[in-house]
């Protein structure tokens, strides 16, 4: 354990004494989070995002931590953007977003037994419910009175709390679910409920204080169009399994 947190910091030193300035590499952060960020090197946002800049001649490094230190770094202007982040009222105030490149669906998930009966938000209140610290997801549900909120670093911290009963729910993005599920024995007895919670836009997200965030933006848009128009695009969707 001790050589594996050297090499990470390590790693995160080399990253941040290249943050992105003329044609040094644009460094992202983020929790895992498969079959988007499966590690620095693979899933779905990792891939896009690593075409969208090399499309533009960019480099891209990805470093992974907990998704709330990633946030706190950014805006402090340590890493240069988040790869995968939703928008609210309050990160438009503070960060400049991409062209969405995905489309999530957050829904809740709960053991088959006790039966839990859900329609809204507010049947929810009384129960323990599971989310990723600092997902935008968290925050909304904190603002539910009477919900008990474990917060984690990652999905599948929140869905073997369920598994052990010791929550009575966790809410997720539907395909992040699916994926661990796939993974995981443990987790295919667990239920996904309806209706979805909600529909949220996928970004990049820099921080409005940061130098050079409007050109990090268009460089990736400028990319993304690339991606669509040759192809790449949907070959990331497909690797993936979410094109289907």
């Amino acid at each position: 354990m001790a050589i594996k947190s050297v090499k990470q910091s390590c790693l995160l030193f080399i990253a941040l004494s290249c943050t992105s300035s003329a044609n040094d590499a644009i460094v992202g952060a983020h929790n895992v989070w498969p079959p988007y960020v499966i590690n620095e090197h693979s899933g779905f946002t990792v891939d896009l995002v690593r075409a969208a800049f090399k499309a533009e001649n960019q480099d891209f490094e990805m470093l992974i931590m907990p998704f709330s230190r990633a946030m706190r770094m950014v805006e402090k202007g340590q890493v240069d953007m988040i790869p995968a982040l939703w928008r609210s009222e309050s990160r438009d105030e503070r960060f400049i977003f991409s062209n969405a490149y995905y489309s999530n669906r957050l829904v809740l998930i709960s053991r088959t037994e006790p039966t839990i009966h859900f329609k809204e938000l507010d049947d929810l209140k009384g129960l323990s419910v599971c989310a990723i610290r600092g997902f935008r997801s968290e925050i909304a549900l904190a603002q539910i009175p009477q919900i008990r909120l474990e917060k984690l670093t990652n999905l599948t911290s929140c869905l073997s709390l369920l598994n052990k009963a010791r929550v009575d729910a966790v809410v997720s993005d539907e395909l992040a679910f699916v994926y661990l599920q796939s993974q995981h024995a443990e987790f295919h007895s667990f239920k996904v409920h309806q209706p979805t919670i909600a529909q949220w836009p996928l970004h990049i997200g820099v921080s409005k204080s940061y130098p050079n965030a409007v050109e990090i933006i268009e460089l990736f848009n400028k990319g993304l169009i690339q991606l669509k128009t040759n192809g790449i695009y949907q070959a990331t969707l497909k690797k993936y399994h979410l094109d289907e």
